[in-house]
């Protein structure tokens, strides 16, 4: 998760998750997204392994853009996504922050 952080900040973005994010601890509460917690409103949404539970989708308004990265190529982020990549998504972080120079272990 702080690596995904470093490279949503080099993306100009910022993070939200989902519950068991939260929940885990690996991202503050007022940070999830769906419905026991907050709606946005983005105009790209960025699914890093997110399976896409309804109570997770509820939260996202209508997005302009969705990228889902997911193993499953199956899962429902992926039938939202304008664009679905079937990768290993922490795979793809550590790519993305190679090819931004965002230090890995910052």
């Amino acid at each position: 998760m702080a690596l995904l952080g470093r490279v949503g900040l080099a993306l100009g973005c910022s993070a939200g998750g989902t519950r068991v994010i939260t929940d885990w601890g690996w991202l503050p509460f007022e940070r999830q997204i769906g419905t026991t917690g907050v709606t946005v409103h983005p105009e790209l949404y960025l699914a890093f392994g997110i399976s896409g539970a309804v109570q997770h989708v509820a939260g996202l308004g209508d997005p302009d853009h969705v990228i889902a990265v997911n193993t499953d190529a199956s899962c429902p982020m992926m039938s939202v996504a304008d664009l679905a990549i079937v990768t290993d998504a922490p795979a793809l972080v550590a790519e993305l922050a190679l090819r931004l120079g965002v230090d890995p272990d910052a």
